[in-house]
């Protein structure tokens, strides 16, 4: 998994539904001011993209606290991404978050399990997604936990077994 945003433009899904996260900027900020939209929109939200936003909550600092300039990407960020993502391909194209949402997750007014049980029929799924967009970083999986928990919940063994294994 690279570290960064998931967009349109830097999430690749392949033809045997691979998942891949890329980013092809990695200058942009590790955090943004939520205050500050004109350096949201420079770096993450692209005129015909902000209809979305998949920054992890970690991510976004609120006035007065100052943004760290040694603050470093880490590999649960992607993983709140690529819950998103999922959650989208999941809900027919239907955006989990855009930015007011997200803020408003950030802040415990926005229930997005409600929202994905319009969309979504299996709680299995949207358990694990539920854990993977956790606002807490330290409680969401890994990727490889994740993989293991879709392995042995959703996904036949011959998934894991055959499919997976023939593929990649």
């Amino acid at each position: 998994m690279a570290h960064g945003d998931l967009k349109p433009d830097n999430i690749l899904v392949t033809s045997y539904d691979w998942l891949f996260l890329v980013d092809i900027n990695p200058m942009k900020p590790v955090q943004a001011l939520d205050t500050d939209l004109k350096t949201y929109n420079m770096y993450f939200g692209d005129l015909d993209n902000n209809n979305r936003c998949y920054l992890a909550p970690e991510r976004w600092i609120t006035p007065p606290k100052k943004l760290d300039e040694n603050a470093v990407l880490s590999p649960a960020m992607d993983v709140f991404s690529a819950g998103c993502i999922i959650a989208e391909i999941l809900s027919d194209g239907v955006p989990l978050f855009d930015l007011p949402k997200l803020q408003q997750y950030r802040h415990s007014t926005f229930d997005p399990e409600k929202a994905m049980k319009e969309r979504i029929r299996d709680p299995k799924l949207i358990t694990l997604i539920m854990e993977m967009i956790d606002l807490n970083p330290e409680k969401r999986p890994t990727s490889t936990e994740c993989l293991d928990h879709w392995n042995a919940t959703v996904f036949p063994d011959s998934f894991h077994t055959i499919f997976f294994q023939l593929f990649s």
